[in-house]
């Protein structure tokens, strides 16, 4: 057994507080009887009272603020057999790291924007399975297709361009890695068809001038194809980093800054069958992507059955319920109608004890 609601549990201490409030009452009632003086003349006053009746209010009317106390910290005991249907998409990001994503054109760099944009997008997803990919001149994939959105947040904070020694952007080589984590891991299996998507995160630099049949064979894979661009379009340096601490700018051989700006033409022939976002310096439309994935069909991964404990606080609710209509319908008097209260009337009236 436990408690849906176990902070709830100090509502029990209402229970004493009312029966405390009963005997308050029962004494406030002695001590005015007591100040009318003539004992006698008081209990023949009294006579249609019946404290029996007023001892079991009061004991019903504590019993029952108990059980409602109990019922709303919610009482469970007993399991029962719970089956789940997951259904989603699968997704797989395939996520820029090289050096040119460390510029800070956007705040704090491209890199850490793309990576907290990501995390916002992984928040709105309900049930689909994600994979990582990480590129650069080369790629490989970081977190193959999972449910644990945890484990590929981890994964995404440690992202970063010296993780790939290989300089460079090779768009060709993502894609190429990318197809292959549909198929890795959780993927589906023979006969099965699931929706795939994937979602590019870059600056747009390729190195790599063609790509369009690889380009191709994604979508004869039936994948359909996001792109997000990062960054602006104005050309900024790309800082160079030793141990932490900024050092410089890249140069080329001949010492010249080299500079990188957004190339959004190259992400948008990626996304011809999707939509291209853009994450900017002071905006991002990256967080539509959700609502995009919706609008995609949505497969059924199979069903998991696990046990849940059953929710009991009916039985407490309904007896509270029902004692506190029993306290209330109790009468604490004698109806006038009574014997008992028919022949106090008499002998007051004839004077007769």
């Amino acid at each position: 057994m436990n408690w849906l609601h176990p902070i709830l549990l100090w509502l029990v201490l209402a229970a004493p507080l009312v029966a405390g409030l009963y005997l308050w009452a029962s004494g406030r009632r002695r001590a005015t009887a007591r100040k009318l003086g003539d004992r006698t003349l008081v209990q023949r006053l009294s006579r249609s009272v019946r404290p029996a009746v007023r001892r079991w209010k009061g004991y019903l009317g504590t019993a029952g603020v108990l059980l409602v106390a109990l019922s709303l910290a919610g009482p469970r005991f007993g399991t029962a057999l719970r089956e789940v249907k997951r259904e989603g998409i699968d997704l797989v990001i395939a996520l820029d790291v090289s050096l040119s994503m460390t510029a800070e054109d956007v705040a704090p760099n491209r890199l850490e924007r793309a990576r907290n944009e990501i995390k916002k997008l992984i928040e709105t997803l309900r049930g689909d399975r994600v994979g990582l990919v990480l590129f650069a001149g080369d790629a490989f994939i970081q977190t193959p297709l999972t449910t644990d959105y945890g484990a590929l947040r981890l994964f995404l904070d440690v992202a970063d361009p010296s993780l790939i020694p290989t300089p460079g952007t090779d768009f060709g080589e993502a894609l190429r890695v990318s197809m292959r984590a549909f198929e890795g891991p959780g993927a589906a299996e023979e006969g099965e068809t699931r929706t795939r998507a994937l979602l590019f995160v870059s600056d747009g630099e390729n190195h790599v001038a063609d790509v369009d049949d690889i380009l191709a064979e994604a979508r004869s894979r039936n994948i359909v194809m996001f792109a997000a661009g990062v960054g602006e379009t104005d050309g900024v340096p790309i800082p160079l980093f030793r141990n932490g601490r900024q050092v410089g700018f890249k140069m080329d051989s001949e010492g010249t800054v080299v500079t990188t700006r957004l190339e959004e033409d190259a992400l948008k022939d990626l996304a011809t069958d999707g939509t291209y976002f853009r994450i900017a310096r002071t905006s991002s439309s990256l967080s539509q992507l959700g609502a995009a994935l919706e609008r995609l069909d949505r497969t059924e991964f199979g069903a998991e059955e696990f046990e849940e404990y059953e929710e009991r606080y009916q039985w407490p609710l309904a007896v509270a319920l029902l004692l506190i209509l029993v306290e209330t319908a109790l009468p604490d008097r004698r109806r006038t109608g009574d014997p008992a209260s028919r022949s106090t009337v008499v002998s007051d009236a004839t004077g007769t004890p």
